[in-house]
């Protein structure tokens, strides 16, 4: 999980949310305005999930594998659960991510993650809040943990984030296995620390965003 930079609404949101009685339920298959270029109408709902693929990176907010997956849909998540907000919450660009599917048809809750495993259990951890992030961090097999004891739970418990069955973990440690096996090659010997910080910056930047890039950010960020 990294630190998302939220954008402004979109304008289709917006003009949405002025109708009356519009509901978060209804943006399904709300007209937006706007076609696909096969001529099929592109709802309200589409629009907002592809805009906030679009801004963090093209990463689940979550567990930060590639969404949408190959053969599998990306969907809306909340920060604050839906059932314990009002239809105006609901409908906060700011309160909305973009996860991954996580395994959602899959008949046991271990084999789940993301929102899929989370339900509607409340969260510590938010991936708009960089102080709720702080204390995250990632072991040598790839698991994802805190030392803040309510961020560990949401991370580990709620969400699920080392699912082994999902292969999170092991996707991790092959994403820094991977890039650290062309770091070392770039940079044999010698101090690394201002190389590591170029690094830091341009993989905070980039977009569409490497899968599992919070790993490799945080091999950076401890080595600068």
């Amino acid at each position: 999980m990294i630190k998302i930079n939220k954008g402004i609404e979109p304008v289709e949101l917006t003009k949405y949310k002025q109708q009356p009685n519009a509901s978060y339920r209804d943006m399904h298959g709300a007209p937006s305005g706007k076609s696909n270029s096969d001529g099929t109408p592109i709802d309200v709902y589409t629009i907002v999930l592809n805009r906030l693929i679009q801004e963090q990176g093209c990463i689940c907010a979550y567990c930060m594998c590639r969404i949408p997956e190959k053969g599998k849909k990306a969907t809306i998540e909340h920060i604050d659960p839906q059932s314990a907000t009002s239809e105006e919450k609901a409908l906060d660009y700011r309160n909305m991510l973009a996860v991954c599917n996580g395994n959602r048809d899959a008949h046991n809750d271990k084999e789940k993650s993301c929102d899929a495993h989370r339900k509607n259990a409340p969260l510590s951890v938010n991936p708009l809040k960089s102080d709720t992030l702080s204390s995250l961090k990632y072991l040598s097999n790839g698991e994802i943990t805190a030392s803040d004891d309510a961020i560990k739970k949401d991370l580990c418990d709620t969400l699920n984030l080392n699912c082994s069955e999902r292969r999170i973990p092991e996707n991790r440690k092959a994403a820094l296995t991977a890039y650290l096996r062309v770091f070392v090659a770039k940079h044999p010997t010698g101090d690394i620390k201002e190389s590591c910080r170029r690094e830091l910056e341009k993989y905070q930047q980039e977009s569409p965003k490497m899968p599992y890039v919070g790993i490799i950010l945080d091999w950076l960020t401890r080595h600068t």
